[in-house]
């Protein structure tokens, strides 16, 4: 089990060339450590949507924190650190929900199966608690009650870490545009009572994703 399973499988490349070849693979080899340790030890109650949230995302993006904690960055450095190394993850995504997006009437399409898309991504099996969805007229809008990524970087002791995920689904969404344009009006890792997600449909003015 390693990062070439999850959604950082470009991570040990990334880290040779950010911190050089010695200490960048001394980062890797120890969160790749820590992170099998957290995916083998975890009890995933059954559930194969949390086992996969925790072990492709989640996990990996905690034991690259907490190692380079250890290695004596500070908070504020590793953070941005890790905002880079997720938003690289994100567009990812971002690229892959671009490409399943339907041809015709793409909005329609998504609110017609926003269910099945809610019960994947927030699985209430997996630690998340949605309600409030409304799908009248040119938007989908719901609220997130109860965060996986909030429960269980506190768990683990990195609750700062909660608004990297944040920013995580903020940049996967925007492979939706121009046809579907998402905004969150809350955080629930600021301080919110929840997150309010929002899927509008495009108007023809809001510009497409740049290619990175």
């Amino acid at each position: 089990m390693g990062y070439e399973q999850t959604e950082f499988d470009f991570l040990e490349r990334d880290l040779r060339m950010r911190f050089g070849d010695e200490d960048g693979a001394k980062i890797f080899a120890d969160a790749s450590k820590l992170y099998t340790e957290l995916a083998v030890t975890t009890d995933y109650h059954n559930s194969m949507t949390l086992e996969r949230q925790l072990k492709r995302l989640v996990f990996p993006a905690i034991a690259l924190y907490k190692t380079l904690c250890l290695h004596g960055y500070r908070h504020a450095s590793a953070l941005g650190v890790m905002r880079t190394v997720i938003e690289r993850a994100a567009w990812h995504t971002g690229d892959i929900l671009a490409a399943q997006m339907r041809k015709i009437a793409p909005f329609h399409a998504f609110k017609r199966n926003i269910r099945n898309f809610m019960e994947y991504k927030f699985p209430s099996a997996g630690g998340w608690r949605c309600s409030g969805l409304n799908t009248k007229g040119k938007s989908i809008e719901f609220c997130i009650e109860e965060c996986l990524y909030r429960t269980i970087t506190a768990r683990f002791g990195c609750p700062e870490l909660c608004g990297v995920f944040c920013d995580y689904e903020q940049a996967a969404y925007a492979g939706l545009r121009p046809q579907i344009v998402f905004s969150c009006g809350g955080r629930l890792s600021e301080g919110k009572e929840f997150c309010s997600f929002s899927f509008k449909k495009g108007d023809g003015k809001t510009p497409a994703r740049k290619k990175q």
